[in-house]
């Protein structure tokens, strides 16, 4: 648009840009984003303010080489920390992972197009698409919405998958699944993204699209697999298909506070410019170290909590009681870290939570997958051990088993179990066979 410009239109659309950037700066001088890393605050005011250095870099604004090196050095932080993260995966989930992505894609093409650094072989870029992929549910439409979530994306995955394909992949693959989310985009209900989101990306999809890449699946589409998410801690079954009758999904999840690569990075302290949980924010996050949910025939039965508040029934995880350190249900208590608007992180033990897949196995429709939880819960409990394990036995039966130790001088006389649900309500329905209940 710079072309066709007048002269009086250039001068006060740069004096706004350099307003506003200056803004920026001196707020990310004191905001907690600033220092937060993997954070979708951080990313997208970093992103913000790189442009309005690139911009104003014509200018010679002296205030602009200033803007570069802030955002620079937290981004290239961000790169460096998310090499880290081998499976492609943001531990704020999908919703706000796709708020992430989608700043950290263009710094990538920024930084390559304008001051030649090349983060194209990142571990993260490499394994992202998976993301997309693998948590999206039958019919495109929907994904697994653990950690704070509506009930897909903030933003694209259109944009990202686009990105990924001209510059990662270069296979077809990721034009391939951003066709599918295109076409079966929901015109209402719950679903639509809001036009800010919806259209502020679309610009970056005209910039990266490579038409010579042939739309297609991935390898063995169609079949339901199994994916691992390793950093994350989640498990995934039947993600990237169409809606069928016969296509499930599940998914299950037990995995650290802010996911593997920080929470060790935390507690092992390997870089000086890392302080603790002071650089990191996993308030997105939710009490859910071996939650699952369950969509049989495509159709969701036991979802997650999407955007509420941070409560472990919600999560469908146990809870137990009576517990001596109960805050919000007395007397039971669920994890670390709930009854808050935000996950607490960084008071009491709720910065230790940690959790682990213990298994995780496919064999035709058939899962088993099992998580170790007791570091997910209150040490006042004393537990020893909070051990789930799901098995799906075909794509609309699927057994859940507990099993939970105590030492013998815990409290806990009572564990609950809530199966939480936002589309259909459970209902009892008396089996009735030969006029017989």
């Amino acid at each position: 648009l710079y072309p066709s410009l007048d002269h009086d239109r250039r001068e006060k659309y740069l004096k706004k840009i350099e307003t506003v950037s200056n803004e920026m700066s001196n707020i990310a001088k004191y905001r907690g984003w600033s220092r937060e890393f993997l954070h979708n605050h951080q990313t997208t005011n970093m992103i913000a303010l790189l442009t309005g250095a690139i911009v104003m870099g014509d200018s010679k604004s002296s205030r602009a080489s200033i803007w570069k090196e802030v955002a620079i050095d937290a981004m290239e932080k961000t790169m460096f920390l998310l090499n880290h993260v081998v499976d492609g995966s943001l531990d704020e989930g999908v919703a706000y992972g796709s708020y992430t992505a989608k700043s950290i894609t263009q710094y990538v093409f920024l930084t390559q197009r304008h001051f030649s650094i090349n983060h194209l072989e990142n571990n993260w870029l490499k394994m992202h698409f998976w993301f997309y992929y693998s948590t999206v549910l039958p019919g495109y439409q929907r994904t697994v919405g653990i950690a704070d979530s509506n009930y897909n994306w903030f933003y694209g995955p259109e944009s990202q998958l686009v990105f990924l394909d001209t510059f990662i992949l270069k296979s077809g693959v990721g034009n391939w699944l951003a066709s599918q989310i295109r076409k079966h985009r929901p015109k209402d209900g719950p679903m639509v993204p809001s036009i800010s989101q919806r259209w502020s990306t679309i610009h970056t999809e005209y910039f990266w699209y490579n038409p010579e890449l042939p739309l297609h699946p991935p390898a063995d589409h169609g079949t339901p697999k199994m994916h691992v998410f390793s950093n994350w801690g989640v498990v995934t079954y039947g993600g990237g298909l169409p809606y069928s009758q016969s296509n499930t999904f599940l998914s299950f999840k037990s995995g650290k506070l802010g996911g593997r690569a920080v929470y060790d990075i935390v507690h092992s302290q390997p870089y000086s410019w890392v302080d603790g949980w002071k650089n990191f924010n996993p308030g997105h996050g939710h009490p859910d170290q071996n939650s699952f949910t369950f969509a049989p025939n495509g159709q969701v039965f036991v979802s997650e909590a999407l955007y509420g508040p941070k409560l472990s029934h919600l999560n469908n995880v146990l809870a137990f009681a009576p517990s001596p350190t109960s805050e919000c249900n007395k007397p039971w208590e669920g994890q670390l870290g709930e009854c808050s608007k935000w996950l607490k992180y960084i008071t009491g033990e709720s910065g230790d939570s940690s959790s682990e897949i213990i298994t995780a196995s496919q064999q035709g429709e058939s899962v088993f997958v099992c998580g170790e939880a007791v570091a997910s819960y209150s040490s006042s409990m004393r537990l020893k051990s909070v051990y789930r394990c799901l098995l799906l036995l075909n794509h609309q039966t699927l057994l859940v088993l507990d099993h939970v130790e105590k030492h013998e001088d815990s409290p806990i006389t009572l564990a609950s179990a809530f199966f939480h649900n936002l589309d259909i309500d459970f209902k009892y329905v008396p089996f009735k066979l030969l006029n017989k209940f």
